[in-house]
């Protein structure tokens, strides 16, 4: 794995230590957190996944295992819960270009945007015109590589416009205010909302847990959610979106702290055709 050069000095400074957990619960919530706890816009996960786009070209050309995370340490031997997100994703993608020629994609968090790359390689007869939403730095970045999908950096500029298809694919949880933010990405479908590579629990209530994800080259830390699995569904109903299939992903991390092992899924809502986009 390529590594920028502040990523494995970074990196060389922890190999003298006894490393903290990647995982581990936030015991008086997210208000709480560390203000040093740097978040996503930092130049290390730019310079990480760059790094591996050539490699993602290439496998998305390819007939083999397509790429799913540009954090992994070897995108060509993806794990078998990787393979499950893609063919849960091109169901979704299927069902969304039913008799269609052109789909309109949002991307929420979707990094550099490779999600472009494998919506093509899923349905290459289907013009995918996709758009990204992320951190400023992620999207100067995406912008260089893909310079004909659209990357948004504020929710103004995201939001003012509806699309065929939401996805927040192991992104919503990064929201503080993850029920507002549900609720918008809800308002922005024209049909189908997406959200998967959700780490949730059953019994436990919602809870906040940092990541330190130092093995992956990335300099920094950020504070997500594990969301109650029923509290999720009930907020996703009262925005008038039934579910249409819940599919389980893959076991979550090991987190130090927490109440409950976690585990990962995804679920596909579609809105009424009778309701209105805009209500």
């Amino acid at each position: 794995m390529r590594l920028g050069r502040a990523a494995r000095r970074f990196v060389r400074g922890l190999l003298t230590s006894e490393p903290p957990p990647e995982w581990e619960v936030l015991p008086e919530g997210w208000s709480a957190r560390d203000p040093r706890i740097k978040g996503w816009n930092v130049e290390s996960i730019g310079e990480t996944q760059k790094a591996k786009w050539p490699e993602a070209l290439q496998l998305a050309s390819a007939t083999g295992p397509l790429p799913v995370h540009l954090w992994a340490t070897d995108l060509s031997r993806p794990p078998l819960s990787a393979n499950t997100v893609l063919m849960a994703f091109g169901y979704v993608l299927a069902l969304t270009a039913w008799k269609k020629d052109h789909v309109s994609l949002l991307d929420w968090g979707g990094g550099l945007g490779h999600y472009k790359l494998v919506s093509q390689a899923l349905l290459p007869q289907v013009e995918i015109e996709y758009h990204c939403k992320d951190v400023p730095l992620l999207c100067k970045v995406g912008r260089e590589l893909q310079p004909t999908a659209t990357f948004h950096e504020d929710d103004e500029d995201c939001f003012g416009r509806d699309y065929d298809l939401v996805m927040a694919s192991g992104s919503l949880e990064y929201s503080e205010d993850w029920k507002g933010v549900l609720r918008r990405l809800a308002q922005a479908s024209r049909r189908y909302l997406y959200v998967t590579r959700l780490p949730l629990v059953h019994r436990a209530a919602s809870f906040s847990v940092v990541q330190r994800p130092y093995r992956y080259g990335y300099v920094t830390e950020y504070v997500s959610w594990v969301v109650n699995r029923q509290e999720f569904l009930s907020h996703v109903g009262s925005l008038g979106m039934p579910l249409v299939r819940e599919i389980v992903l893959a076991e979550g991390p090991a987190i130090r702290g927490a109440p409950e092992p976690c585990e990962i899924r995804g679920f596909l809502f579609e809105r009424p055709e009778s309701q209105d986009v805009r209500r």
